[in-house]
């Protein structure tokens, strides 16, 4: 007990240097405040649309209009809402002509789709789709849509006006289109609901985006939080989003992104969920915002009884691209975080189990000599606090610097699959880093490891600072173990007779006191102690490596390490042992150099 008292002693002393703070997702690349809240954020007000009345029972508003000129012509769409209202009965839908006329007055009669409804239900909604392609590529507006009754049995036919209703600034111009209603422009973080005509309550609200870089280039990742304030089970409407950049080395200004999530997500009454889009982009490309688009599609029977599907996407508000990305804002907004305390993370995700907690023991960064980067090593402290084991939990993590340059994390190749009740287990991730990176402090940035995309959902990221090394101390630290080297000696070896030639070996003896954190558990999983023999010139002349766990564990004590099929021929002195501790990640080994030995 004395002995684990000052090795905690000695830990705690360890970290004082390691200023951990805590931004809990309140940046634009993190998750806002709004996220983390016990209650989800207030309701926002749908936009109505303007209502109609075609007859006595019907009322009609304009759910889409879309006026976009393609290679072929423009196509003109439009898909109605129907409303029967006050009617005992099912009531029949009038057999009229849809027309649209444009800012020079021509009129444009519109196809109607042959599934169209023709009866409605008393206090029920239809939707009426209609569709056309002219022959025309010059830019017009259209200005309104006008119902037509048409007497097709007199000569020559009558025709007379049932419904005519104002639509400049309502239609849809296709992906260059600039909104006209000023109420469809939002800023960033600002939370919005889908117009009224699209029937769905569900609010969301822009929390985070990040840049990845694909096999195709890069790739912008947005999350939005979607929040169900009914009573009742919601579906997510089928919506996408565009991206919008900046006029520079490409021509095109206009990116289209998809959801990451397929199928439906239905969503239970006051419930909330991440929904992630990607928008893959060019090289050089800046986004500087977002179009939301929802999805139509025009069907119609042809002559063989084959029912053609036509889509297209129809423009609702346009969303301010956070300033610089956010990053400036997510660097800077971190409140102070208490060393080796559990850290805070989203509780909307579900990636860490609540009974789990997370804290960093270790933070180091070691410049590789003559490799042209350094390497990073954090180590996470994960603790099982329930009463039944779980499972270790998918986590991706990004070191952010002052600049805002991201560096991704590399996990351990291998670790335990499950962490038993009422203990603790620990796993690293390394990064590498510029030679020339300089900050002794960086945002460590966590996501959620298990969606489906380039990148999670942001969890937290926070503030740390890099522990100070000294290889030349006689203590190391390789959390959960301490070991402090008391004394050492290095021998040459030789043999060799008439008939052979002279063979060298190395025999090295340590004498360590090795303490441990019995409640941390430790695997064959765990990094390796690493000696390197160096000769004068640097070059690496042996090497051995010593695992903390299994049958030729280092122990306490007086340790013999014998290096043998050396890269010389010859006896070299002096000679320098460098001490690491060694990783496997699925990229290769990492290692930090924890001492050094000269003789």
């Amino acid at each position: 007990m004395r002995r684990e008292k000052r090795y905690l002693s000695r830990r705690k002393a360890s970290l004082v240097s390691v200023l951990l703070t805590a931004s809990l997702l309140t940046a634009a690349i993190s998750a806002p405040k709004a996220a983390l809240a016990v209650g989800p954020t207030d309701i926002v007000q749908q936009q109505a649309a303007a209502v109609y009345a075609l007859t006595d029972s019907l009322q009609v508003e304009v759910k889409s209009l879309l006026n976009e000129k393609t290679s072929e012509g423009t196509r003109i769409a439009a898909v109605i809402r129907i409303k029967s209202q006050g009617a005992s009965k099912t009531v029949k839908i009038p057999d009229l002509d849809l027309r649209v006329t444009t800012a020079d007055n021509q009129e444009i009669t519109l196809q109607a789709s042959t599934l169209n409804a023709h009866v409605i239900r008393t206090q029920t909604v239809e939707e009426l789709n209609y569709y056309v392609t002219v022959d025309r590529n010059d830019a017009f507006e259209l200005t309104d849509l006008t119902w037509y009754s048409v007497d097709w049995y007199s000569y020559p036919k009558k025709e007379s006006v049932q419904l005519s209703i104002p639509v400049p600034g309502v239609s849809w111009n296709g992906q260059n289109s600039v909104l006209q209603n000023p109420a469809d422009s939002r800023s960033w973080g600002e939370p919005f609901v889908l117009p009224a005509v699209i029937d769905s309550p569900i609010q969301y609200t822009p929390v985070s985006v990040s840049k990845d870089f694909g096999p195709e280039g890069p790739i912008n990742n947005v999350v939005l939080l979607a929040e169900n304030p009914s009573d009742s089970d919601r579906t997510v409407p089928d919506f996408t989003l565009d991206g919008k950049a900046e006029p520079g080395v490409s021509n095109k200004l206009v990116f289209n992104g998809k959801r990451v999530e397929q199928g439906p997500i239905i969503l239970e009454p006051k419930g909330r969920k991440y929904l992630h889009f990607v928008i893959p982009t060019d090289k050089d490309t800046i986004l500087n915002s977002f179009n939301v688009l929802t999805t139509e599609t025009f069907r119609q029977v042809d002559a063989k009884g084959q029912v053609n599907a036509l889509s297209y996407n129809v423009g609702r508000y346009n969303i301010q691209w956070p300033a610089g990305n956010g990053i400036s804002t997510e660097y800077a907004e971190a409140p102070v975080y208490e060393a080796e305390t559990a850290f805070g993370f989203d509780p909307i995700s579900n990636a860490i189990d609540p009974n789990m907690s997370i804290s960093l023991v270790e933070f180091h960064k070691y410049l590789n000599e003559g490799e042209g980067y350094q390497t990073a090593i954090a180590k996470y402290m994960l603790t099982n606090n329930g009463d039944i084991p779980i499972p270790l939990p998918v986590f991706q993590t990004k070191l952010l610097s002052k600049q805002g340059l991201k560096y991704s994390g590399t996990r351990q190749a291998a670790t335990a699959s499950e962490i038993m009740p009422h203990s603790s287990y620990v796993i690293s991730y390394s990064y590498n880093l510029p030679s020339e990176l300089e900050d002794n402090q960086m945002v460590v940035a966590f996501s959620d490891g298990k969606t489906t995309g380039v990148t999670g959902t942001p969890l937290g990221a926070y503030k740390v600072s890099f522990q100070a090394s000294d290889p030349t101390a006689s203590e190391m630290s390789f959390y959960p173990f301490n070991v402090k080297l008391n004394t050492w000696t290095l021998n040459a070896q030789t043999y060799g007779s008439t008939t052979s030639p002279i063979t060298y070996t190395y025999r090295l003896m340590m004498d360590m006191d090795i303490e441990r954190n019995e409640k941390v558990t430790v695997d064959q999983n765990f990094a390796k102690l690493r000696l390197e023999l160096i000769d004068p010139t640097g070059k690496q002349i042996g090497a051995k490596d010593l695992p903390f766990t299994g049958t030729n564990r280092i122990i306490s004590g007086k340790q013999f390490i014998k290096f043998d099929n050396l890269r010389t021929d010859e006896q070299e002195y002096p000679l320098t042992i460098q001490m690491y501790e060694v990783m496997a990640t699925p990229t290769g080994e990492a290692k930090r150099l924890v001492g050094i030995l000269k003789q």
